[in-house]
């Protein structure tokens, strides 16, 4: 007779899984210009911040000041427009110059500067990459959106592919391709029965930001036929042609000559590309209504020479404009987290009014205006990288992280605690001030930082007795930490940490559990007696209990004999046979048994043990035996 042996094995498997900071995907974007000097300004940004987008299309768009024609001598015209008041149009084009190429010129200078850019930020991408995305959209005429076009069918591809996440599509001109795509969208798809999907797919994808709508084509077009798409008017007068009537006194003077010679407009390959005022350049030539080249005239002079003068001339090398930036800022990947809901407010500025404290009054200029100074002095660094062949050559951003969630959840009198790690790339002093973004709130009160200038700080969530009659849980608590270099030009990086306030604490219960496996045996099976000379399949049963807390388990048995393993013996003696147990025949391997995959409690298992005996086996007398070691493993205990 068989002596079962039991052996408890325990394995563990510990896998340790890494916890470094991953980046935040970027901005799938789409960007959309016509040839107005201040595109043409906002395009260099934008390239010089390609590091934060996945650039998808960067494409030619009509818009109400500018459109192409289509060359075959049809006329044009408008109601409302520019024109119209000196009786310019019908027209075979306005303000397009034959044969224009801003767009592929902008990145033959970024092809220039490149191996420098990428000394400074491995991200940005290829030349080849940009210059391939460039396309032709419906530039033709205002407001037409009759044809595809490449640029709309473009917008219509990305719109239906499978990629996750949102399609940014920053314009600073007009809608037409955009609203082509999604007609050509719905011509193909309406009636059909995988138009309600696409419906849904087109308008949660969509995020459109643009300048006004300039076109019309938005409020003709998109918003009745998709009005479920994202739109967010991002004009900002800090950024356009009336910046002096925004900014903030004591950021004048990043508009003024000096400023603009040192850092941007004779700053390399990009500089003199960058339109200022004086500058003697026309995007069209003999454009009355572009007379941002000609220098120091007045406007009395302008006018006499026959142009529509709109805007007060300013001095030579001085801001002329970048109207459009406004789009893209903020996707911008500086910790403001902006991009997340369009209420949280960036370099871009916010879809609200934000207070200004020296005035006290609320508008929307100064939830732009409030960030220009730091928008413009990384822009500066930039263009510094153009031209730094090395990396210690320049200054670059501090890099700041807190530590813990960026969201958290607070009741009323709560202490909340943050802290942080800030380095700065270049070895600069960094100075670090925490601070209560309260237009951004919907807590409409003040909090008190215990140690706002240090990377740790606190506070308490007002308690009830303090929160406004109106305050109700879910009210929202924006937190900025700021960090900024003493660099030249000085960087700021930002964390924002918004606290949810919550109605009532929460108290966990908590237990452990051990971890157990085990195995116990019933009474060793009795094959019963074996006759000689007769084939012949003999069997006997056992039981295992099983009890595991692991999370899987397997029960396994073998033979650990050296010798005739698997094989019943009885002395020197063999059975020619292996012995089987639950149909499986027994070696020096474990083979399985039960498979369990997750805990358990006593579980009973019946064990069947078979012994073939073949006629012609010789048999000695005496009792056959094997010990059989039966495992518990697990690698996830």
């Amino acid at each position: 007779m068989s002596k079962l042996l039991k052996v408890l094995m325990l394995a563990l498997a510990l896998v340790l899984v890494g916890t470094a900071g991953v980046a935040d995907a970027k901005s799938r974007a789409v960007v959309l210009f016509d040839p107005e000097l201040d595109d043409q300004n906002t395009l260099i940004r934008y390239l010089l911040y390609a590091t934060d987008f996945d650039t998808q299309g960067i494409i030619y768009q009509s818009s109400g000041v500018h459109w192409k024609g289509d060359g075959q001598g049809t006329l044009w015209t408008v109601a409302g427009r520019e024109y119209a008041s000196r009786n310019l149009c019908p027209c075979t084009s306005w303000r397009w110059k034959p044969g224009e190429r801003f767009m592929e010129e902008a990145v033959d200078i970024y092809e220039q500067v490149y191996p420098n850019l990428k000394v400074h930020d491995a991200e940005y991408p290829t030349p080849a990459s940009l210059r391939s995305k460039i396309l032709n959209g419906n530039i033709e005429f205002d407001t037409d959106i009759s044809k595809d076009t490449p640029g709309s069918n473009k917008i219509k591809e990305l719109l239906l592919d499978d990629v996750p996440g949102p399609l940014y599509l920053l314009t600073g001109a007009g809608h037409s391709s955009v609203a082509r795509a999604l007609k050509s969208i719905k011509q193909q798809y309406e009636g059909t029965p995988e138009w309600p999907a696409i419906y849904a797919k087109v308008s949660r994808k969509a995020k459109i930001q643009s300048w006004g709508d300039q076109d019309n084509t938005y409020a003709t077009y998109i918003r009745p036929n998709f009005p479920e798409i994202f739109y967010r008017n991002m004009s900002a007068g800090v950024w356009g042609y009336g910046a002096r009537n925004s900014i903030l006194a004591a950021d004048r003077y990043l508009l003024d000559p000096a400023w603009m010679q040192n850092w941007v407009s004779k700053v390399g390959p990009f500089g003199p590309f960058y339109r200022v005022w004086g500058d003697g350049k026309q995007m069209v030539a003999g454009d009355i209504f572009d007379y941002f080249g000609e220098r120091g005239l007045t406007s009395a002079e302008l006018t006499a020479k026959g142009y529509a003068v709109w805007t007060a001339p300013q001095a030579p090398d001085s801001w002329i404009s970048e109207g459009d930036t406004p789009i893209m800022m903020n996707n911008l990947d500086n910790g403001l987290r902006a991009d997340e809901d369009h209420s949280y407010g960036g370099w871009g500025g916010r879809n609200a009014a934000d207070v200004n404290p020296a005035t006290g009054t609320a508008n929307t200029a100064y939830s732009a205006s409030r960030w220009f100074n730091a928008a413009q002095q990384d822009f500066a660094a930039r263009m510094q990288w153009t031209v730094k062949s090395n990396y210690a050559d320049a200054n670059h951003r501090p890099v700041v992280n807190v530590n813990g969630p960026l969201n958290v959840t607070a009741a009323p009198g709560e202490t909340v605690r943050l802290s942080a790690t800030a380095s700065d790339p270049d070895g600069n002093a960094l100075t670090t001030k925490w601070w209560q973004y309260t237009d951004a709130d919907t807590y409409t009160g003040a909090v008190a930082l215990t140690t706002p200038d240090t990377l740790s700080t606190s506070f308490e969530v007002p308690a009830g007795s303090v929160v406004p009659p109106n305050a109700v849980p879910g009210q929202t608590i924006h937190l900025i930490l700021e960090v900024t270099d003493n660099g030249a030009p000085a960087l700021k990086a930002y964390q924002r940490v918004i606290v949810t306030v919550s109605a009532r604490s929460t108290q966990y219960a908590a237990a452990t559990v051990a971890p157990v496996l085990s195995v116990s045996l019933g009474a060793a099976p009795n094959l019963g007696a074996l006759v000689p000379g007769t084939a012949r399949a003999y069997t006997g049963t056992s039981t295992a209990t099983v009890t595991s807390t692991a999370g899987e388990a397997v029960l396994s048995v073998q033979d650990l004999a050296p010798s005739n393993t698997g094989r019943l013996v009885n002395g020197a003696f063999a059975l020619t046979q292996p012995l089987q147990v639950n149909g499986a025949a027994l070696s020096g391997a474990p083979v399985a048994v039960k498979t369990y995959t997750g805990p358990v409690t006593a579980d009973a298992t019946t064990l069947t043990y078979s012994q073939n005996v073949l006629a012609t086996d010789t048999l000695r007398s005496g009792s056959y035996g094997k010990a059989l070691t039966y495992t518990l493993s697990t690698t996830t205990p």
